[in-house]
């Protein structure tokens, strides 16, 4: 089944239960920006708080490549918890203290984040820039103390959360995420640029009418619908 337009994208939003992981894998491409932007957009009409994970100041990469698009973003209403870099972009409401030793990091984010966004209820929470934290796993056993970590966020009711990981740098990493994030995600999909569009497959979803279908999406469809 084809389905074409921003429309699926926003169901499969509006579908996804709190509590769900959805793991969205990507090419290189605009497509971390454009996703980003349309999580943002649809949190802010329907009132719904965004939280962004921003890790190594890959939300600022994300503001500035929308910018050249011609779509100016300051993510300035949207809750952001750094973690590395220095580039503070939209309302930064904590800073985790990066680690190279997973189980540090993992102790010090879960508790920052928590205290951070104590009161926030029913949120969208966006991953931004995982496969960076993964490129400093040396050994199965921090790999497996990270994956925990992750995997324990999983049925947090607080959150619907979209994990957006560029899919050839992590499968480059000496430990790649991508098999065990898909096994913990409660759905994943995988978005193939073409040099007009993006063309996106369902890979796993407990959400049925989405089971085995794909969509495209025009790239002029999704500048019109920012601009």
């Amino acid at each position: 089944m084809l389905m074409e337009g921003l429309n699926a994208l926003l169901a499969l939003i509006e579908k996804v239960n709190p509590g769900e992981i959805v793991l969205i894998e990507y090419r290189p491409s605009y497509i971390p920006e454009f996703l980003t932007k349309l999580l943002v957009e649809y949190g802010r009409k329907k009132g719904v708080p965004v939280v962004i994970d921003d890790n190594f100041d890959t939300l600022h990469v994300i503001q500035k490549h929308l910018k050249f698009w011609g779509i100016d973003e300051d993510f300035r209403d949207v809750l952001v918890v750094k973690s590395g870099g220095r580039m503070m972009v939209g309302n930064v409401v904590a800073e985790v203290e990066f680690s190279s030793e997973p189980l540090v990091y993992i102790k010090k984010y879960e508790k920052t984040f928590k205290e951070a966004v104590s009161g926030v209820e029913n949120s969208i929470n966006i991953v931004l820039g995982l496969e960076r934290l993964f490129a400093f796993i040396n050994s199965p056993r921090e790999y497996y103390l990270f994956i925990t970590g992750l995997q324990n966020m999983l049925g947090n009711r607080r959150r619907k959360a979209f994990y957006l990981i560029n899919e050839k740098i992590a499968s480059t990493l000496d430990f790649n995420p991508l098999p065990e994030l898909e096994y913990i995600a409660s759905t994943v999909v995988r978005i193939t640029p073409t040099p007009t569009s993006a063309r996106t497959v369902f890979v796993k979803t407990p959400i049925r009418e989405f089971l085995g279908s794909e969509f495209e999406i025009t790239l002029e469809v999704v500048l019109d619908a920012f601009r």
